[in-house]
């Protein structure tokens, strides 16, 4: 029995739709690296400078290159402990892993939401931009 026209059209438009999406899904989607360290240059390296300012005011040229300041930067930002993030002190290694890049993501947040009561237009472009995906961060 033949299906009726209406039906047929419905089934490829379905299954191009699928494939379309499967397609753009994988090769649109921002994978984080899983480190990010001295030399490295990019979108992630961007992102990590930024939260970096926002966090501790660190005064970082917005380069993207992971330079010796941006490393000195994270290093100074590992070991501080954050009033509302439990557990929030990290050694001091000036390489942002996922446990380095989840506390940024933290304390970016925090920020945004709870402290800093004035003009947080770049903070809310940071968290809801493509940032928390391009940055190392734990599994949620």
């Amino acid at each position: 029995m033949r299906k009726p026209w209406a039906l047929r059209a419905a089934t490829l438009t379905a299954g191009a739709g699928a494939a379309l999406a499967l397609t753009v899904g994988s090769a649109g989607a921002a994978t984080a690296p899983t480190t990010v360290k001295l030399g490295d240059t990019g979108p992630a390296v961007t992102c990590i400078q930024q939260a970096l300012n926002y966090s501790i005011s660190s005064g970082l040229a917005v380069s993207g290159s992971y330079d010796q300041a941006t490393a000195d930067a994270v290093a100074k930002f590992q070991p501080l402990n954050h009033v509302f993030i439990k557990n929030s002190q990290l050694p001091a290694t000036g390489i942002v892993d996922a446990a380095t890049g989840d506390k940024l993501y933290q304390t970016v947040w925090y920020d945004f939401m709870l402290v800093n009561p004035g003009d947080n237009t770049g903070r809310r472009a940071w968290i809801s931009g493509s940032c928390p995906t391009l940055i190392p961060r734990l599994p949620r």
